[in-house]
């Protein structure tokens, strides 16, 4: 595995999978720092023979944004400010980026609406790119369940943006 290669490859993914599963952008990019991080001081120990490098890569980032979440309660209780920060890309007109936020809010609702294992297996779907067999590897699901879980979830989500 050549870091630089699987590097410039999976940035984008890994930092799209990691701000869908954090909705602020300094946590999101110290997340994927650390996860690079991690990747590049434990290139010698990845085993292709037990996946692919995206697979590994990605169960490192989850495992980053799950360890996380068991910080923030502890984090939330003794901060003293907490900043909402957003991403859009700068290229946008101040109303395509007032659309792209409204749209955002619709989605962050619904999502917000599903279980933490809904939303886990729709980020690493959708925002990471990985095929229900590798996320059935990483989450050990069986590959049937996780489409079934993605199926439902996706009915949800439908449902819950229609009604809003």
């Amino acid at each position: 595995m050549h870091f630089e290669e699987i590097y410039n490859r999976l940035f984008k993914p890994v930092l799209a999978y990691i701000r869908s599963r954090i909705n602020q952008e300094h946590a999101a990019e110290e997340i994927a720092s650390l996860t690079w991080q991690k990747v590049y001081e434990h290139q010698q120990q990845f085993d292709a023979t037990r996946g692919l490098a995206e697979q590994w890569i990605f169960t490192i980032a989850r495992n980053e944004v799950n360890k996380y979440y068991r910080f923030w309660q502890l984090k939330r209780f003794f901060s003293l400010t907490e900043q909402e920060e957003k991403w859009t890309a700068d290229d946008k007109t101040p109303f395509e980026q007032l659309a792209i936020s409204e749209q955002n809010k619709l989605l962050v609702a619904a999502l917000t609406q599903l279980s933490s294992k809904e939303r886990d297996l729709i980020a690493l779907k959708f925002y990471s790119g990985l095929n229900n067999r590798q996320i059935a590897a990483m989450t050990g699901l069986s590959e049937s369940n996780v489409g079934t879980i993605l199926n439902r979830a996706l009915q949800k989500l439908r449902g819950r943006l229609e009604a809003l």
